[in-house]
């Protein structure tokens, strides 16, 4: 039984079936997350009171957290591993050129992509998962009596820092790059028909891509221009 899920496992299009579907697990959370992110439009008390529900989730966000965490590392091995083989496959420089013409800069550079969203995951985290809720970085000058402000005040803080506003920009711009060809794949490799299709889907993926890059950057670019016009607002 082991054996015969082993040789399954090593089949190429198995391989990619397992890159779909652990991509499917990681953009379904990036889509809650970003729509999770969009409550700090709404103020602090929407934001935070997101933050306390997902906090009183108690040991299953652990096993949520888990799971992503095991979709991650699966989609990231795999990745590689079909992109070596398929490098392998093709043998000469010749034939590397010849499926360009078939390819996209997006595609190309796939495993950057993602290797520097990879890392710039643990940033992320340790920006606004990790800290305390509470303190002086939660708290915006000015705003609110000097009290703090929970998530939505490390948020704002840390946005208005010129270099974490524009790391955050430059890493959700590869993380929509990376989304637009992942998306391409998934259906491809999945077999469905719009996968059959690919002027179509190689368009919808793009702008799936480039509306959730946009998406998030909005936040940060949303937190600069309404601290330096009318302020936070609170």
């Amino acid at each position: 039984m082991a054996s015969n899920l082993a040789g399954l496992v090593k089949r190429s299009v198995v391989k990619k079936q397992i890159v779909a579907v652990s991509g499917i697990v990681l953009v379904s959370f990036i889509f809650g997350h970003l729509a999770g992110n969009f409550l700090i439009f709404a103020g602090p008390e929407a934001l935070n009171s997101y933050a306390e529900k997902i906090q009183g989730m108690g040991a299953f966000l652990w096993v949520v957290r888990l799971g992503l965490l095991a979709a991650f590392l699966t989609h990231i091995t795999f990745t590689v591993w079909v992109t070596l083989e398929n490098r392998a496959a093709r043998g000469d420089r010749y034939e590397v050129r010849n499926t360009l013409g078939n390819t996209t800069w997006a595609k190309r550079t796939m495993i950057l992509s993602g290797a520097m969203v990879f890392c710039y995951v643990f940033i992320h985290l340790n920006d606004f998962t990790f800290p305390e809720k509470v303190g002086p970085s939660t708290v915006i000058s000015g705003v609110n009596n000097g009290e703090s402000l929970g998530l939505f005040g490390l948020v704002w803080n840390s946005f208005l820092q010129p270099l974490r506003a524009g790391f955050y920009i430059l890493a959700v711009s590869l993380l929509g790059m990376h989304l637009s060809h992942g998306i391409e794949s998934v259906f491809q490799s999945l077999g469905t028909p719009l996968g059959q299709q690919r002027p179509t889907l190689l368009k919808i993926s793009r702008i799936i891509g480039f509306l959730v890059a946009l998406g998030f950057s909005s936040i940060p670019i949303y937190v600069i221009v309404r601290h330096y016009t009318i302020g936070a607002g609170v």
